[in-house]
């Protein structure tokens, strides 16, 4: 029963980030309340769709690893059960890929709880994502994902070595960016600067794929103005330059989705954000941000 009650929270935060990321607005060339950004194939109800379609999968790989150390049977077995959840994405979305990079970022994160019966500690949770990434899994598909192209194309790595490297961006960027934000800004305004610093610092090979390298750049330095100027209002003027160019930072999204759901989890940071006063421990160590 225990493992039952925590697996099934971790399925639900998982879902309600996914959500939240997705009904933050503005976001720029991204589907939010407002508009469906660079996007012709997807709604806010399409995502939401994908959202709650994916709750059992994050739940069978949460209860796949449940006070487990991961080991290569296991890493097969999660890839199934990822593989399964695409295919019931894609049965909700008329085949529209909403979530197939957040199946993995978020379905590790997962389970790296999941191991430790729900604990969420730093910078372990990241750590143990990567040990299942980095396990093989004989059952991957050979065929070319958009990620993988972008990878062969440009030599640039995307979601799957970002894991295997223990959520860089996440550890680095997004995570004190959004503790620092909290302490000065509203919740939404914190997570709409959190999205900026993500597109400022990641190669999203979203980007490379809609515009090359030239669109990467020309979004990630957008990205950076608006750091140094940031309000709602140029916000909205950055959707449009994005949507103009025909640009969605497809990859920060699902970043910031995982970012959300490790602050959901940890019951001390999501307290700590609400009142503008947070401290992430990392090693043993407290450190105020």
């Amino acid at each position: 029963m225990k493992q039952h009650v925590i697996c099934k929270r971790i399925a639900d935060k998982a879902v309600e980030a996914l959500i939240e990321e997705v009904q933050l607005t503005p976001k720029p060339g991204l589907v939010d309340t407002e508009n469906n950004g660079a996007h012709h194939d997807l709604s806010l109800t399409k995502m939401q769709n994908s959202a709650h379609s994916l709750h059992n999968t994050f739940y069978q790989m949460a209860m796949l690893s449940f006070n487990r150390p991961p080991t290569v049977e296991i890493r097969e077995q999660f890839g199934a059960i990822g593989r399964n959840g695409e295919k019931e994405m894609f049965a909700v979305t008329e085949n529209s890929n909403t979530h197939k990079g957040a199946i993995w970022s978020i379905g590790l994160l997962c389970s790296a709880i999941a191991r430790r019966q729900g604990q969420v500690l730093f910078p372990q949770v990241f750590n143990d994502a990567a040990e299942m990434a980095n396990l093989p899994d004989q059952y991957i598909p050979k065929s070319k994902t958009n990620g993988s192209k972008v990878k062969e194309n440009y030599g640039i790595p995307g979601a799957r070595e970002e894991a295997q490297q223990a959520f860089p961006h996440i550890q680095k960027f997004s995570l004190p960016a959004f503790l620092q934000a909290a302490q000065r800004m509203s919740l939404r305004d914190a997570k709409l600067h959190t999205l900026l610093v993500l597109i400022a610092n990641l190669n999203d090979t979203c980007l490379l794929h809609r515009g090359g390298l030239e669109g990467l750049e020309f979004a990630k330095q957008e990205a950076k103005k608006l750091l140094t100027n940031f309000s709602i209002s140029n916000m909205k003027k950055l959707d449009e330059l994005y949507i103009k160019h025909w640009l969605s930072p497809g990859g920060s999204a699902d970043l910031l989705a995982a970012t959300l759901f490790v602050i959901n989890m940890s019951d001390k940071l999501k307290r700590g954000a609400q009142h503008g006063k947070v401290e992430l421990h990392v090693s043993g160590k407290s450190s105020g941000y």
